[in-house]
């Protein structure tokens, strides 16, 4: 699906651009001397960033425990 394909690269993009956010406070709370801050937008920004390379190309089912997800899904075939 189209929407689906290009709603994914813009989220992809929203993260990375939100990483570099993190990445601007990091240097900020670095210069302020808040090293623990600087720790938090570390992690937030890393973690975004693994997210935007990792966010799945295959079909996801969302659960509330945990999700499903395959390259196929059974349930279109009916």
């Amino acid at each position: 699906m189209i929407i689906k394909k290009y709603f994914l690269d813009i989220l992809r993009w929203g993260l990375r651009f939100h990483s570099a956010i993190h990445l601007i406070e990091l240097i900020s709370a670095i210069y302020e001397e808040a090293y623990m801050t600087a720790g938090i937008a570390f992690v937030g920004g890393f973690i975004e960033v693994l997210a935007s390379f990792f966010i799945p190309n295959e079909h996801v089912h969302l659960k509330p425990i945990k999700s499903d997800v395959h390259a196929h899904c059974e349930e279109e075939d009916d």
